[in-house]
């Protein structure tokens, strides 16, 4: 995870990290089975996976997004620009696909020619595609 620069002096990647004031409890008040599945997804979402950044916009739109998953660990704030390459964790990239999206009207109309009030899917804006592990 480093500062990148484009061509033009926009700043992107991990472009600030901040100490967390919560303190690091080490997951001492759950029990021994949860404590010992908490330790082993901290270790796996904490694993830096290569991965291209998409936005179902184009590619005029930015992501800029803090990210902190655990007590104590530092706050990361990542600004990604669509089509690079980034060095993220593969916690933050599955909270940025297992995200919901906006949500969208229904194209649907009733008897009247009004729109009704039932929702559509979802339009999902960003992607991270892992391309290397």
């Amino acid at each position: 995870m480093k500062l990148l620069v484009t061509e033009s002096g926009e700043q992107h990647g991990l472009i600030n990290s901040v100490a967390n004031s919560v303190e690091d409890n080490g997951f001492k008040h759950m029990k021994p089975e949860v404590k010992t599945k908490a330790e082993k997804l901290r270790k796996e979402e904490s694993r830096i996976v290569q991965a291209r950044y998409i936005n179902h916009r184009g590619n005029h739109e930015r992501l800029t997004k803090p990210y902190m998953r655990w007590a104590g660990d530092p706050i990361h704030t990542f600004h990604l620009i669509p089509g690079h390459t980034y060095d993220l964790p593969i916690g933050f990239i599955n909270e940025i696909n297992n995200s919901p999206g906006l949500a969208k009207r229904s194209d649907l109309l009733d008897a009247k020619g009004m729109p009704t009030k039932v929702d559509g899917k979802a339009e999902k804006l960003h992607e991270l595609v892992p391309i290397g592990f």
